[in-house]
């Protein structure tokens, strides 16, 4: 029995040292990462028929972010754990003389991501598993806890090894976010094409190419969709507060993972950011809704990271 990347596809980063289920996976997943995130130098956009149009360059979007995975029970069998969440993330802007109570806010204030996921898998063969996470976290630039502010989110997975070098996945993920609720199917493909290459699927979220350079080594061609919500507190925009601001992106680069000393490993991310969605509204409300229209130019991005993966000796 394997564990499977399903757990990624809720943001789950895998909690497993006891990795007897990961004895055939040369490459480790995280347990543990610290990683700081800057998007370079960008135009952004806003218009608005209560606030008019605006622009201004974003001259860093950096974003760092903290997880702490916690094991509880780690057996053949069955997988119990914990997973800390921490993120803050901070703009910096040039106004070029346009005053807009929108970019102001934005750079003014700190946003903030704190919350814990709970992640529970058991075997139901040696090829067989299914998987449940479930986890809260609030999202904000304020630390006001009520529905406004917080995601609240569940997924259910089962996962098959089709052969050594195959592994597929599917189920279901379901969320409350900022007041949208959320449902949308999930689906993991692993395939090894040869001692080398890896082809990984965890859709909608990443398409990824993964090329092993050697067992301290890998570089990764990935394609992704990246975003965030938060909760911001104004009255000047909206008598209506919290609002929610929110933000998506098809990130699109290369990765390089390398290790330092078995259980800890470097990472380094590069690439080029595609804005796909933006908006300021409501909460609740759509693109369609929103109060403020907001577009990004698109930019470079570099992510920094070190991270903990189970040591070397789990797999032997």
């Amino acid at each position: 029995m394997h564990f499977n990347l399903t757990s990624r596809i809720a943001v789950c980063l895998v909690l497993c040292c006891c990795a007897k289920t990961l004895a055939q996976t040369k490459y480790r997943p995280k347990i543990a990462e610290f990683s700081h995130r800057t998007l370079y130098d960008y135009r952004t956009y806003s218009n608005s028929e209560e606030h008019g149009s605006h622009a201004s360059e974003m001259e860093d979007d950096e974003q760092l972010k903290i997880r702490l995975g916690i094991p509880i029970i780690m057996k053949d069998t069955k997988l119990l754990g914990v997973q800390l969440k921490y993120d803050v993330h901070n703009f910096s802007m040039d106004f070029d003389g346009d005053d807009n109570e929108l970019f102001d806010h934005i750079e003014r204030r700190t946003f903030r991501s704190l919350g814990a996921r709970v992640l529970f898998q058991q075997s139901l063969d040696e090829r067989k598993n299914i998987s449940f996470l479930a986890g809260a976290e609030i999202k904000s630039d304020r630390f006001n806890w009520n529905t406004q502010t917080m995601r609240y989110y569940g997924s259910v997975a089962y996962n098959v090894q089709v052969n050594k070098d195959t592994r597929i996945g599917g189920g279901l993920m379901l969320g409350y976010t900022l007041d949208v609720p959320q449902i949308y199917p999930i689906f993991t493909y692993e395939h090894n094409l040869n001692h080398r290459w890896t082809v990984d699927l965890t859709l909608p979220k990443s398409a990824a190419l993964r090329f092993r350079a050697s067992d301290k080594f890998y570089i990764i061609a990935k394609t992704e969709v990246k975003g965030w919500r938060y909760a911001i507190h104004n009255t000047e925009l909206s008598s209506q507060n919290p609002l929610t601001l929110r933000k998506a992106d098809l990130n699109m680069g290369l990765a390089f993972e390398r290790e330092i000393h078995d259980w800890l490993w470097m990472g380094l991310d590069v690439g080029m950011s595609k804005n796909l969605r933006y908006h300021l509204s409501e909460p609740g409300d759509g693109s369609r809704d929103a109060i403020v229209d907001l577009d990004a130019n698109n930019a470079a991005y570099v992510n920094f990271g070190l991270f903990i993966v189970p040591p070397r000796r789990f797999f032997q």
